[in-house]
């Protein structure tokens, strides 16, 4: 009886390993291997010529046919506005950059300081390099420089976090809001 319990137990562990090996590297094709690794790189995000990112990651793999790289072992992006001048600083497990675009995606316990007191968590968070826009699809919490915490079902932002969007928030607030009916 213990000898069929442990076994169970350690199917269990092997079964719950592979999904999140999966979960992992779900975007990136059984059997493709990258065309190049680094570990402990510094990747540069930018826009015209100005840094907007700088990304630094334990391990990153290049897949130059799908213009991607697959960032992993924990990852820092550092946030920098239009004048080069920090406003956030982003951790996550892992990631994604796209190249042809220079738009990224972050997984894995993600989460935004920003310099203006503004703190976001969340699973997965996009940015569209294009409108210098960070967004995500899952549900957040945010907390604000004044201790506000808010949880909404999505969030869309600028990358310093000072003029963000959340859909269905709740939470609790020590400002008042004034509420206008839609007719």
């Amino acid at each position: 009886m213990k000898s069929g319990l442990l076994l169970l137990g350690i199917f269990l562990i092997l079964i719950s390993c592979e999904k999140e090996d999966s979960a992992n590297q779900s975007l990136i094709p059984k059997g493709s291997y990258p065309d190049q690794e680094s570990w402990d790189a510094t990747v540069i995000i930018s826009d015209e010529g100005r840094t907007v990112g700088e990304i630094t990651a334990g391990h990153v793999e290049k897949y130059s046919s799908r213009q991607l790289l697959n960032l992993s072992d924990s990852i820092i992006v550092h946030f920098y506005n239009r004048n080069g001048v920090h406003t956030s600083v982003l951790y996550a497990v892992g990631g994604i950059v796209y190249e042809k675009k220079q738009n990224m995606m972050a997984f894995g316990n993600v989460v935004v300081i920003s310099d203006s007191g503004v703190t976001l968590f969340t699973d997965t968070l996009n940015w569209n390099n294009e409108d210098q826009k960070v967004y995500s699809e899952t549900p957040v919490k945010v907390i604000t420089d004044k201790s506000d915490t808010l949880y909404g079902e999505s969030f869309i932002s600028d990358p310093d976090l000072i003029n963000y969007e959340i859909i269905k928030p709740r939470g609790k607030s020590s400002k008042r809001i004034t509420i206008q009916d839609e007719q």
